[in-house]
């Protein structure tokens, strides 16, 4: 018998479990039916190929949804793209997870969707990117350096229709997990 198992019910627990983690995940629905639906005009374009210049043209495009059909399948297996819990956050640029603490961070701003086939976007902005993104391997570096051209911050993840937050409400289920470490906020 150990000391937490000796010790009543009401007491081994605490009352107020914390702030649920936040997670945004990759969109099954969309990325299988995407992936299937490529695979399919592949095999089309690729029974209706031959050998005139017409066919190979067909072939060529076969080629290319094929490989869209594969990008889609890839998707369905990345799982979490963001997770933040009550340490910090962590994100998944390619292959790689880059997670910092609450206390390393300047600031989260979470662009909201606008419409149906907008995407939103949550950008972390660290107080020094220098040590963390200098310690990512060079195509995971590409990678941020292309995120900081078109986002304005290294670290930033999209969501909406192709990825799925946990929570609807993003900026109130990341302020309650940041608790005043750091400030989130709503870009307009």
């Amino acid at each position: 018998m150990t000391a937490a198992s000796a010790l009543p019910r009401q007491e081994r627990f605490d009352g107020d479990p914390g702030p649920t983690p936040f997670t945004v995940r990759a969109s099954q629905k969309v990325h299988g039916g995407l992936a299937a639906g490529a695979a399919l005009v592949a095999l089309g374009f690729a029974a209706s190929g031959s050998t005139s210049a017409t066919g190979i043209l067909r072939w060529i495009v076969a080629a290319a949804f094929a490989v869209l059909a594969v990008v889609c399948t890839r998707a369905l297996t990345v799982g979490d793209m963001l997770v933040a819990d009550d340490v910090g956050i962590r994100l998944r640029i390619g292959n790689e997870w880059v997670g910092t603490r609450w206390e390393d961070i300047e600031e989260v701003t979470v662009l909201q969707r606008r419409h149906p086939l907008d995407d939103g976007r949550i950008a972390v902005h660290l107080q020094d990117p220098g040590p963390v993104l200098g310690a990512l391997p060079s195509s995971t570096r590409k990678t941020t350096d292309a995120n900081r051209r078109l986002t304005g911050s290294s670290l930033a993840i999209p969501f909406g229709l192709t990825a799925r937050p946990s929570n609807g409400e993003v900026v109130q289920a990341l302020h309650m997990l940041a608790d005043a470490r750091c400030p989130v906020r709503e870009q307009l």
